[in-house]
């Protein structure tokens, strides 16, 4: 409690500067109002190292009985490769379509039609029973990925070659919701000096666990709370040992004690933020980067941004615009973390 009570503190202070300046399971996605079926991949986002497999389903929430569908689903071969299509435990197991091609080629000759891809999958799928299908969360088909080289690709859906039908082979209306997949980047250690006291830090690289007590595992036992911050309902939420951290996220950490925190991951190299007007408790990637260049993505969408100073036990403020000479920093840095004052809903990207 009297943590809690000191970071309504700090909280109270930048409030004060802003006033001066793949599984066989999934979780079914409601279908939106207007439409008959949604179709998505779980896991999404996925990730895999280079050379890495791993299975992403394409699953279909749908409120009327189907018959069969078909998808071209576009993708960056320089990051990834889709390599198998697998239709076990598929609610469409029969007259299965499977080819990879590049793009353009496999019946597109428009290089505009590619969408700036350069290669994509047809997949698809029927049922015999055509009238025998269930209506809710089905199972279309298990899609095998291959991480090539570090980066990410959208897995996308192609407007012109998606299709799905009832019993009578009537198309339906239905949303396809693009995925995402990153081929992770070699691991890598990061280590940060942490005070007694108050920390604001936030996370540079991507463990494979991304839990609290795995990824502050160096510092086990020399700190007692973990704080993120909502940015909706302007409150601090208490984080436990399970509870799982983001990337792009800036939390208060209180040492008990000095230490050092190590611990290992691939890097976080691109971040899409969406921030609230008023305050947002940012991280940052692995890398650092010059004001106001770094937040080119919100010129003229925020008032101020804060840092805290663990050493000080006091905040920092960099204000746009202001003389160099009345700014504490100029720099975002991989490890921090940072309070962002929004003047309007928009979104941090970077780069």
């Amino acid at each position: 409690m009297e943590n809690k009570i000191v970071l309504v503190g700090i909280l109270t202070v930048v409030f004060t500067v802003l006033a001066v300046s793949a599984v066989s399971t999934a979780v079914a996605i409601p279908i939106p109002d207007g439409y008959d079926a949604i179709i998505w991949l779980e896991p999404d986002p996925s990730s895999a190292a280079p050379g890495e497999s791993i299975t992403v389903q394409l699953w279909v929430n749908t409120s009327v009985q189907l018959g069969g569908w078909a998808d071209w689903i576009f993708f960056d071969p320089n990051v990834v490769n889709i390599t198998n299509a697998d239709w076990t435990d598929s609610a469409f197991p029969d007259e299965t379509v499977w080819a990879n091609f590049p793009c353009p080629g496999g019946g597109i000759t428009n290089p505009a039609d590619c969408h700036g891809f350069t290669r994509y999958v047809k997949v698809a799928g029927m049922d015999e029973e055509l009238c025998e299908q269930n209506t809710g969360e089905l199972l279309l088909v298990t899609l095998t990925l291959e991480g090539i080289n570090p980066g990410t690709s959208q897995l996308y859906h192609h407007p012109d070659h998606v299709e799905i039908f009832d019993c009578d082979g009537n198309y339906i209306d239905a949303v396809w919701v693009h995925g995402n997949f990153t081929c992770l980047a070699p691991q890598e250690t990061f280590s940060k000096d942490l005070v007694e006291g108050w920390n604001l830090i936030s996370l540079p690289l991507t463990a494979d666990n991304m839990t609290v007590s795995s990824v502050f595992n160096s510092v086990a036992g020399k700190y007692d709370a973990i704080y993120s911050y909502d940015a909706e309902t302007h409150n601090w939420v208490a984080l436990g040992a399970d509870d799982t951290l983001e990337n792009g996220v800036g939390y208060f950490i209180h040492m008990t004690e000095n230490g050092t925190w190590t611990y290992q991951g691939s890097a976080y190299t691109a971040m899409s933020i969406p921030l609230e007007p008023g305050l947002n408790l940012v991280g940052w990637v692995n890398t650092s980067a010059l004001l106001p260049d770094a937040l080119s993505s919100i010129e003229g969408d925020y008032w101020y941004v804060a840092r805290w100073n663990a050493t000080t036990q006091k905040f920092e403020v960099y204000v746009p615009d202001a003389p160099p000479v009345f700014n504490d920093f100029n720099t975002m840095e991989r490890g921090e973390g940072y309070f962002i004052a929004a003047k309007t809903s928009c979104t941090l990207t970077y780069p």
